[in-house]
């Protein structure tokens, strides 16, 4: 039996697999530039926050609660823009 493909920190059960997401530097001004491929884009505030947490290693559970801390907003509010936020990266490095 192989084991399962990993994608670094980014394999807990808990958070949804963003691949290649450690090939991402982030500028402290929201730009974010993929080593790989020599693509950028910018993320606002909330999204480099989120992109910095999940780099980090930071679960799911705790990227929603600091969301939701930091900006008043109930935990649901918080995971569903957590969830529209990993979807759109994700059809970045697809």
């Amino acid at each position: 039996m192989t084991e399962p493909a990993t994608n670094s920190l980014h394999d807990r059960s808990d958070a949804p697999a963003l691949p290649r997401l450690d090939d991402l530097v982030l500028s402290d001004d929201g730009h974010a530039f993929d080593r790989r491929t020599g693509r950028s884009f910018c993320v606002n505030p909330t999204g480099r926050l989120v992109l910095e947490l999940t780099q980090a290693g930071r679960p799911r559970p705790e990227v929603i609660g600091e969301l939701a801390a930091r900006y008043a907003q109930h935990p649901a509010v918080a995971a569903a823009a957590l969830e529209t936020f990993y979807s759109q990266i994700r059809r970045y490095f697809s």
